[in-house]
């Protein structure tokens, strides 16, 4: 059986397959790397909880800032969060991504450590992040090993964000004025 003239010769549907989730996960990782690591966002929202009236009160939410010591643009962009003079800061953490980022975190959160702050910490305060597989999280959870990167120096952290008057709020509840 000849196949000239034949639009689809065999294997010819599956090669362009192949071909074009190659070219999608290129493109998705070129996107990963090049633009969306880079992509810093402040989303702002107003929650029209107060009485009328009252003087209004920002609240800055920080999250995930996953700092490296290299990370010099992130630390310019969140000291600039600053400027928007919030009144309270609430971090919830996965601030650190290396064991040598507490000062590049401090740096960066400088403007904003003299400002009324509350803060937990999330996993990659207490560990570095190490690439798991993905397929780990559809099996039964008493039969998944945790895995941990190395241990991060979350209590040297945590010092400086309590010696800078932010209140700890894991585990616990607390009032603040």
């Amino acid at each position: 059986m000849s196949t000239l003239g034949n639009a689809n010769p065999p294997g010819g549907t599956a090669k362009r397959l192949a071909a074009g989730t190659i070219a999608l996960g290129a493109a998705t990782l070129g996107y990963a790397v090049g633009i969306e690591r880079r992509r810093f966002t402040l989303r702002t929202a107003e929650l029209p909880v107060l009485a009328p009236g009252t003087p209004p009160f920002t609240i800055l939410h920080v999250s995930d800032l996953h700092m490296l010591p290299g990370h010099q643009a992130k630390q310019r962009w969140v000291a600039a969060l600053g400027e928007l003079e919030p009144d309270l800061i609430v971090n919830t953490g996965d601030n650190l991504s290396h064991r040598t980022a507490v000062p590049s975190v401090l740096r960066a959160l400088g403007p904003l450590l003299d400002r009324p702050g509350v803060f937990v910490f999330g996993s990659n305060d207490y560990y570095a992040p190490k690439p798991k597989n993905p397929a780990r999280y559809l099996m039964p959870r008493g039969k998944k090993k945790r895995i941990h990167g190395t241990q991060l120096p979350w209590r040297d952290l945590r010092a400086a964000f309590v010696e800078h008057g932010w209140v700890d709020l894991t585990h616990v509840r607390r009032t603040v004025d």
